[in-house]
C-alpha cells in the first residue's frame, strides 16, 4: 500500500529534524560524508603530536576497589598509556583516529571486546525505567552497532560504514510517534527516531535529550564496561573512552561533558548500585532536579574545567 500524504509529510518532517542535527554538529557531518571518509586533508594535530603527547601516567583507575586486579594478565601486558583524543576539521571539533587509538584495538581491546561491552550496556539498559522508553526494539543489534560505531572511530576501519549503508539501502522504515517513520541508518536518524519513541508519553515524543537522561546513559554505559571486564583489561582505553564519550555526548546536551568523570565513579560505589535497583532501576538523585542541583554533585573544579576532555 502506498504511503497517505500524512505519513509522507510526517516522515519528511523527521527527515528534516535529522538535517538539523546534523547540521548542528561536526561529527556527525563527517559520518554523513562516507565517501570522504579519509581524513588526511583534515588533519590540523599530526600522529607524531599524538605520539609525543602520550605518555606513561598514573592510571586513573589505579584505587579503583571494584575493579582494580593486579593479577589480570592483559593488565599486565598493557601499562597504562594517556592518549589525547584527536581533534581535526577546519574548527578543531572533529574527532578522529591516531596511530595510539589503532593500536588500542589491534593490540588491546578487538571488536568482539567492544561488543561484550555494548551489549552489557543494553542489557543493563532494557531494564532502566528511564533508557528502555527510548529503544524501539530489544530485538535489534543495538550492541553490534553500537561497538562497530566505536571500532571505526578509533581504528579507522569501515565495519560501521559497511553496516549502515546496509541498512540505508534496505530503507526499512519503522514507525514511530506522531505517525511518522524513520529508515535508521546512522546516528543523526537513530537519534531522532528515539526521541520519537512510541514507548515515551505522549507529552515528550519528540522531545530531545535532558541532562539528567544523557547522565544516566552515561552511568550505565561506564557501569558495562566494568562488568565487561574491557575497564580492567585495558586501563588506555577505559581512561581514553571516558573522555571520547564525553565529547560526544555534547551534541545531545552541551552540558553532559562535565558530568562524565562523575558518571564513571557512580558504578565505582556498590552502594550506589544497591539503591538504584532497589529504586527499581530509576536514578532518582539526578532525575527531575535543576541544574544547579545537578552541578552541586559534581566536584567543583570539574565544572569549571574548560580544557577536559581534550587536554
Amino acid at each position: 500500500m502506498a504511503p497517505t500524504s500524512t505519513t509522507s509529510n510526517t516522515s519528511a518532517a523527521v527527515r528534516k529534524e535529522e538535517e538539523a542535527l546534523r547540521r548542528s554538529d561536526e561529527d556527525l557531518q563527517h559520518e554523513a560524508l562516507t565517501a570522504e571518509r579519509d581524513a588526511k586533508s583534515m588533519t590540523v594535530v599530526s600522529d607524531d603530536d599524538i605520539a609525543g603527547k602520550s605518555s606513561i601516567k598514573r592510571c586513573p583507575f589505579a584505587h579503583d576497589n571494584i575493579d582494580a586486579d593486579a593479577n589480570h594478565p592483559a593488565a599486565k601486558q598493557h601499562p597504562f598509556r594517556h592518549i589525547p583524543l584527536r581533534m581535526v576539521g577546519d574548527s578543531g571539533r572533529t574527532h578522529n583516529h591516531s596511530s595510539a587509538t589503532k593500536q588500542l584495538i589491534e593490540k588491546e581491546v578487538s571488536l568482539q571486546d567492544l561488543t561484550r561491552m555494548t551489549n552489557q550496556f543494553y542489557e543493563l539498559a532494557f531494564q532502566d525505567a528511564t533508557l528502555d522508553l527510548f529503544i524501539r526494539s530489544h530485538e535489534d543489534p543495538h550492541g553490534q552497532r553500537f561497538a562497530k560505531w566505536i571500532h571505526q572511530k578509533l581504528s579507522g576501519s569501515t565495519v560501521w560504514d559497511d553496516d549502515r549503508r546496509y541498512h540505508r539501502d534496505t530503507k526499512t522504515a519503522h514507525p514511530v510517534a506522531g505517525g511518522y517513520s524513520v529508515v535508521v541508518h546512522d546516528r543523526s536518524s537513530a537519534h531522532v527516531a528515539a526521541w520519537h519513541s512510541l514507548k515515551r508519553p505522549p507529552q515528550d515524543a519528540g522531545r530531545h535529550f535532558t541532562l539528567e537522561e544523557c547522565r544516566v546513559w552515561m552511568r550505565l554505559h561506564f557501569w558495562a564496561m566494568r562488568l565487561s571486564g574491557v575497564m580492567q583489561q585495558s586501563p588506555s582505553f577505559a581512561d581514553y573512552y571516558v573522555r571520547f564519550i564525553a565529547h560526544f555526548v555534547s551534541v545531545y546536551e552541551r552540558t553532559a561533558p562535565q558530568f562524565a568523570r562523575d558518571s564513571l565513579r557512580w558504578s565505582a560505589d556498590p552502594d550506589n548500585i544497591k539503591r538504584y535497583i532497589a529504586d527499581g532501576r530509576k536514578m532518582n538523585e539526578v532525575l527531575g532536579i535543576s541544574f544547579a542541583d545537578a552541578v552541586s554533585q559534581v566536584p567543583q573544579k570539574e565544572i569549571d574545567d574548560d580544557e577536559w576532555p581534550y587536554f
